[in-house]
């Protein structure tokens, strides 16, 4: 209980030392904001801070400009926990879903574990991981084997909900091109092939559909091509459709009958149907309830109790879902306000409010204490890898 004790109140000590300079670097993002993939001065930043602090850093990873890796600790520990540090902002809006405080507070925390945890007990890793806004980043550094040597991921994000447990919901991306005849549209209307009739049939047929799927999914979409001009008849027209459930199996079954909507579409237009899966397409979240209860006991100790928010409330989708296909994850919320909606400028004040710095300290502590309760407790890290059928190390 002693080692508990003192490591705990290490980390508080180490946290509120480090708050100034991280919010400090914080308020620069929100003032600066990058889009996905061009996240270079906040990747220069980050990397900065954490090279200042003695971790080892490998750049450009996954074949990304802007990711990285930061470690510190022995390659031996028994224990390595990594925290992903989000960077990218939204078109025009900015920092409205965050990344300003989410990044921040795991570099906090990161910093905070290796001034007070031994690095032959913990290794800590730093993800830099960019464009989340487009679902592009998590999983080429996924597939390059960023997350096959750490037994946890972890990183919490600004909401106006305190939550451990979160969901995300599965979303396959399409694009539906179909491909017509050009006619001039008054002269000889009847020599040409209207792609456009194609994407209305289809946004036609989804709107029965809904009709008929479980309300656990989602079909939404937008017309990205209609046509040239209205006295040309259209020989080419696109639509963007995403759909998204929690369930694999709910999933599937939408997506198939989106797709076959888009076929019956072609065959009653006469046209000819491409069909391609957009960038940025993720699975659903894999829970770990063990890890998330033990961050859940954090913020018991912190005296910050849960909202009153189910796990699969008001949830979108994230490429963080790559993640935890591949070792236990977690993405639990802190508040930076109330009332709030993701991705308006609305919620990207509130990110650089007063507010949203406490959300940021707020997360850095939590996620640092779960951290190092597992590095204490190697039942408690076999449970953890247990839930996800891994073996512990």
């Amino acid at each position: 209980m002693t080692q508990e004790r003192d490591e705990r109140a290490g980390i508080l000590d180490a946290i509120a030392a480090g708050a100034p300079e991280i919010l400090s670097l914080s308020r620069w993002m929100a003032a600066h904001p990058e889009l996905s993939c061009e996240e270079h001065e906040t990747s220069r930043r980050y990397i900065a801070y954490l090279e200042q602090r003695g971790f080892g850093v490998r750049r450009a990873v996954a074949g990304l400009a802007t990711a990285f890796v930061a470690e510190a600790g022995s390659p031996d520990a028994p224990f390595a926990a990594a925290l992903l540090a989000e960077m990218d902002a939204l078109p025009e809006i900015g920092h409205a879903c965050g990344h300003s405080l989410s990044g921040p507070a795991s570099l906090l925390a990161a910093a905070a574990l290796r001034e007070v945890i031994p690095g032959d007990r913990l290794r800590v890793v730093v993800v830099g991981t960019p464009a989340e806004e487009t679902g592009v980043g998590k999983p080429r550094l996924v597939a390059d084997g960023v997350f096959d040597d750490v037994d946890v991921a972890m990183m919490a994000h600004a909401s106006d909900m305190r939550r451990a447990h979160r969901l995300f919901l599965g979303n396959r991306k399409y694009e539906f091109v179909f491909h017509g005849r050009a006619a001039h549209a008054a002269a000889y209307p009847e020599q040409g092939v209207n792609a456009l009739d194609a994407v209305i049939s289809l946004f036609v047929s989804i709107g029965l559909l809904r009709q008929q799927l479980p309300r656990a999914a989602r079909v939404h979409g937008i017309v990205s091509d209609g046509g040239q001009a209205p006295n040309i008849i259209p020989e080419r027209a696109a639509a963007r459709i995403w759909v998204r459930a929690l369930e694999q199996d709910v999933l599937d079954d939408a997506a198939a009958r989106v797709e076959a909507c888009a076929q019956a579409a072609a065959a009653a237009t006469g046209t000819r149907l491409e069909v391609a899966s957009g960038v940025g397409a993720s699975p659903s979240m894999r829970p770990n309830l063990t890890l998330a209860d033990t961050y859940r006991r954090q913020l018991d100790f912190l005296g910050l109790p849960e909202t009153a928010h189910a796990p699969n409330e008001a949830i979108g989708s994230s490429d963080i879902t790559h993640v935890s296909q591949v070792v236990p994850t977690i993405h639990p919320n802190f508040p930076i306000g109330s009332d709030l909606q993701l991705h308006t400028r609305e919620f990207a004040e509130a990110a650089a409010s007063p507010g949203g710095e406490a959300g940021l300290l707020e997360g850095a502590r939590a996620l640092a204490l779960t951290a190092a309760e597992l590095a204490r407790d190697p039942a408690l890290r076999a449970a953890v890898a247990a839930e996800s059928g891994r073996s512990d190390r």
